[in-house]
């Protein structure tokens, strides 16, 4: 009889790939590990783990819909047709991870979870969902929230962070007759802000911290630094101001705290602590933040944060530099009991090791 195991990965970021069909390179496109997952996929298929039971939690921001573009243009507005032409063109983008994933659920006790992520909403929609399933096929299953299995508490931590939550009681609004998300305002600061940054400086979402970067820039780079400060500050103007189409409204006291309070790359472990002190789970795991970490507390409780496959760069000395630490939670059931693990994907020589800090 094989084992049970879990396996949580978050913030894959997958976008239209990392050419443009001119040939030229998609500065928007941040996962770059295909081969290095479809391989992570085959190996927990096969060998050592042919007779164990294997479930592949994607734990949201897989897809990142809100950088891909159609016909060149980045649509504010994502109504179910935008989101599955998005969707499709992410697919086609990274046939080698699609058919990764396609083998890994045809395969006998096996199973995917897609798990909603603030970058990939879509999975709202009944048609994204249509088109994931045409793409992976075998066994496979959608939450939006969390999963909670046996103590274990799952979720991708977007709605612990204000600026990045969505008001669960309405997901969507209506814009002529038709329904279109109702993103969080971190969302539409993506779409109208970094984003527009990003197409010359491809590493702006990928700094962390980012208020450091910010710091340096304004040094080393003043133009940018002070047309990002004025490109956030009419931000901010516009949506106190309720001038941000489809924004769902929101007391001017809750829109300054959201943006007072906003830090990118937050660790989540207050909220972490939190869940593990009054939830009475033994184990949380979140993403969302792109960091990796791992943390226990008193009476055997445990946080981990998957962080992200993409490269990132650090401007903490501690782990100063630009690095792509491709880490999951590894939950694995001892005595009955899961015991979860953050672990680092090596490859095929050396399949895994847990990480400490």
């Amino acid at each position: 009889m094989g084992r049970v195991i879990k396996l949580v990965v978050s913030d894959f970021h997958l976008g239209k790939g990392p050419y443009r069909e001119d040939g030229s390179v998609n500065v928007f496109e941040d996962f770059r590990c295909d081969g290095k997952f479809a391989a992570f996929l085959d190996y927990h298929c096969a060998g050592e783990h042919a007779d164990d039971d294997v479930e592949l939690v994607v734990n949201g921001d897989f897809f990142n819909l809100l950088s891909v573009d159609l016909d060149g243009r980045l649509q504010e507005a994502i109504t179910e047709r935008v989101a599955v032409e998005k969707t499709e063109a992410i697919i086609r983008g990274h046939p080698v991870v699609f058919e990764a994933l396609r083998r890994f659920a045809a395969t006998p006790r096996r199973n995917v979870v897609f798990m909603m992520g603030n970058h990939d909403p879509g999975f709202l929609f009944a048609g994204v969902r249509a088109a994931v399933s045409l793409a992976v096929g075998g066994r496979h299953v959608y939450l939006l929230d969390a999963y909670d299995f046996d103590g274990v508490h799952v979720e991708h931590g977007m709605q612990r962070e204000p600026m990045n939550a969505f008001n669960p009681s309405r997901y969507f609004q209506e814009r002529n007759g038709e329904q279109i998300l109702n993103l969080p305002l971190g969302s539409r600061y993506i779409i109208s802000v970094l984003n527009q940054e990003k197409a010359q400086r491809p590493f702006i979402d990928k700094v962390a911290p980012f208020r450091r970067y910010l710091q340096w820039a304004a040094v080393n780079d003043p133009k940018f630094a002070a047309r990002l400060a004025l490109r956030s500050f009419n931000f901010a103007a516009a949506a106190a101001l309720k001038r941000i189409p489809h924004l769902d409204p929101m007391p001017l006291a809750d829109l300054a705290k959201r943006l007072l309070d906003y830090t990118a790359y937050p660790s989540l472990e207050a909220e972490a602590k939190h869940l593990l002190n009054r939830k009475g789970y033994h184990t949380v795991i979140m993403g969302h933040t792109h960091v990796p970490l791992y943390r226990e507390y008193a009476r055997d409780k445990v946080y981990i944060n998957t962080g992200t496959w993409n490269a990132m760069t650090s401007l903490d000395m501690g782990n100063l530099g630009r690095t792509e630490v491709l880490t999951y939670a590894h939950v694995e059931y001892v005595d009955g009991r899961p015991r979860a693990r953050l672990r680092e994907w090596k490859g095929l020589q050396r399949p895994a090791e847990d990480v400490f800090f």
